[in-house]
């Protein structure tokens, strides 16, 4: 068989596994029980809808359905129902699938459209434009952090250079897919692309490679059976074996092909193994089997319209009449073979041809039409060494230019990340200088927050020395006049009594009149009672005398309603702390017996060391401490206890009393 037959043959087999291998790949398979499309997809059955056909169901669904994954993945079976007998129509929901794709930002329906559409671009011959898909999603799934899908992208655009014969193209690509998969252990997508390298070497010529990867292929192949890959693996084996002329080897390989292909109907493919076989049986000389494998392989090859291979069997049948010496007949199946060959422009066959012609007269010894047809196949062989080095020479230039794309790809990548630092580091050093200027703003908020609490604080000191010098005066006039009224108008009252008296016991005087003096001298008794009781509270002699806890309580035993009780130490504190403690109480007891009605009072010291508290509550009408505080008395109770830096707090309801509580922190 011809090497441009082979390539051609072995380029459709190359694509099943391509298309195969990448919608695995991407998981589009609706019919996989456990996979996510099977549990989101629709079921569209033709029963369940009533239409004529599944697909009718499927388009009308596809008007009615939203928006969604789902609607997506209708798109792609749509495609798929017409891929195979109205490419267009195939082409146009392959592309609404990518559209609606785009829109959801779905990954896996841009996969899907992948797979698909450059199906129909390979059948097409449009290896460029499903190249250039290919590199699309292989950026989308080196995103996605995902190595076997990026492997097999890899494997598939390798698949895309083969069939262009970009022979060290494709191989790179095959190699940078072959690292992930032996990376991963994948041995399935493992025995796949060694059959795909192993065929690519024999295409190059490089049977001794071939050979090697088709053995790693057969040997995983052993394990995990896939008779379309082994039928495709043995006969790139063969084809590499026959090269060597290793013929038994390359038989055994054949017929075993040939087994497969009868077991699993793979009939297209044995067009190839009976060439195969042929080509076996001719370099054996043996003619009836040369005649036998091209026979069978002629009757496949019409029945599949397979003209390229209806001239190679030709050709052989000529060759064999040849060796007969039928050289007549001979030449009448070389010439059914050269104008099938002319006419569906098979360069490389009709070289073949040419030079099976030129053999045929040099056998009959017409050396000048020997000449000639010798001249004629040497022509097309240069034509096709020049076709070659043409191909070669566009593949280094694209390599070449690619390159250069890469290099100022790369420069512009280097440049951006310039930029980005740059940017990165122009925006730190304004965040610095924004962060800086913020602190800066804060030190001077809050120097000039501290400024205003320390005056704020120098002010309130200022007032509370001034409130409790104003204390302290008061408590030394309270003494003052105390003293002076109990030593002074006290000792003049009582002296004026004790002279009325003596006046009394030696004069006569009338009835009326000593009802008179007497009378005056209840009121001057009177007198000095109030007069004694007015320099008590102005100081108690008690609290001068004894302290704080005798004091309150002489105080409240005069008064019936009052209940005193004192808990703690009972130890002397400062004189004007004690002084304003016994006025804070006084003060707070009339106001409850003047203004709430209390008819009881409760009035408690809790002497603690650091601390001082004491609480009077009433039962009287209560008040609204923050709206019904009337008259200065509370105020002055609040300035004495701020004096002292003490805590005062009133607990008051209308018709539910008042307790007011006082806490003074004190140094022992």
């Amino acid at each position: 068989m011809s090497d441009e037959l082979r390539v051609k043959m072995r380029n459709k087999q190359i694509f099943v596994f391509c298309l195969v291998a990448f919608i695995m790949a991407c998981g589009c398979r609706m019919n996989q029980p456990n996979s996510d499309a099977a549990q989101e997809s629709i079921h569209y059955s033709a029963e369940s809808l009533q239409w004529d056909s599944p697909l009718d169901s499927m388009l009308y669904l596809a008007t009615v359905s939203p928006h969604d994954t789902n609607l997506a993945r209708l798109f792609y079976d749509i495609g798929e129902m017409y891929v195979h007998n109205d490419a267009a129509k195939a082409k146009a929901f392959y592309l609404k699938l990518k559209n609606l794709s785009e829109t959801l930002d779905w990954n896996q329906g841009r996969y899907l459209f992948a797979a698909a559409f450059t199906e129909i671009l390979d059948m097409e011959g449009h290896t460029d434009s499903s190249i250039v898909i290919h590199n699309q999603v292989l950026e989308l799934a080196r995103m996605d952090n995902n190595d076997l899908l990026t492997a097999k992208i890899l494997a598939n655009t390798g698949n895309c250079y083969h069939y262009k014969r970009w022979y060290e193209t494709a191989l790179k690509y095959y190699n940078d897919a072959l690292v992930i998969f032996e990376k991963l252990e994948e041995k399935n997508y493992l025995a796949h692309l060694y059959y795909l390298i192993g065929g690519l070497h024999g295409h190059m010529g490089m049977c001794d490679e071939s050979i090697m990867y088709c053995e790693k292929a057969l040997d995983i192949l052993n394990e995990t059976p896939n008779p379309v890959v082994r039928v495709a693996t043995l006969t790139n084996y063969a084809f590499a074996l026959l090269k060597n002329h290793q013929l038994d080897k390359a038989e055994e390989c054949l017929l075993e092909a040939e087994q497969l292909c009868m077991e699993h109907d793979f009939k297209y493919q044995l067009i190839t193994v009976y060439l195969d076989l042929g080509d076996v049986a001719l370099q054996r000389f043996d003619l009836e089997k040369v005649v036998m494998y091209d026979s069978k392989s002629l009757e496949i090859a019409l029945e599949f319209g397979d003209m390229l291979s209806f001239c190679v069997c030709n050709r052989a049948f000529g060759y064999v009449e040849m060796y007969k010496g039928n050289f007549l007949k001979s030449e009448e199946y070389t010439n059914i073979a050269l104008q099938k060959a002319i006419e569906y422009e098979f360069s490389e066959e009709v070289m073949k041809c040419y030079n099976a012609l030129s053999e045929i007269y040099l056998a009959r010894h017409d050396f000048r039409t020997y000449r000639f047809y010798s001249l004629k196949g040497d022509s097309i062989d240069k034509a096709l060494i020049s076709d070659k080095t043409r191909l070669y020479a566009k593949e280094l230039a694209a390599k070449y230019e690619t390159e250069k794309k890469e290099i100022k790809i790369s420069a512009l990548e280097e440049e951006r990340r310039l930029m980005i630092w740059l940017s990165v580091a122009i925006a730190f050093v304004l965040l610095l200088a924004l962060v800086t200027l913020f602190i800066l703003w804060r030190l001077t908020v809050q120097k000039k927050r501290f400024a205003e609490q320390k005056i704020k604080q120098l002010e309130q000191e200022k007032q509370l020395v001034a409130t409790q010098s104003v204390l302290d005066g008061e408590t030394r006039e309270r003494a003052r006049l105390a003293r002076d009224l109990h030593d002074s108008l006290g000792s003049m009252l009582t002296g004026v009594k004790l002279n009325l008296l003596e006046m009394k016991q030696g004069a006569k005087h009338e009835y009326t009149d000593v009802e008179r003096f007497n009378n005056a001298l209840g009121l001057l008794d009177k007198s000095v009672h109030e007069m004694r009781r007015v320099a008590h509270h102005l100081m108690p002699d008690s609290l001068s005398r004894f302290g704080l806890k005798p004091a309150v309580n002489d105080f409240c035993n005069n008064l019936p309603s009052v209940h005193f009780m004192y808990y703690g130490d009972e130890s002397r504190l400062d004189p004007n702390l004690e002084v304003m403690i016994y006025r804070t109480i006084h003060e707070l007891v009339n106001n409850a017996l003047k203004h709430a009605g209390a008819e009881k009072i409760m009035v408690q010291i809790l002497h603690e060391e650091g601390r001082i508290a004491f609480t009077v509550q009433d039962d009287g009408c209560g008040f609204e401490p923050e709206t019904n505080i009337q008259g200065m008395g509370l105020e002055n109770i609040r300035t004495r206890v701020a004096a002292y830096n003490g805590i005062f707090n009133i607990d008051s309801r209308a018709d539910e009393g008042t307790e007011i509580n006082i806490e003074i922190m004190i140094n022992n």
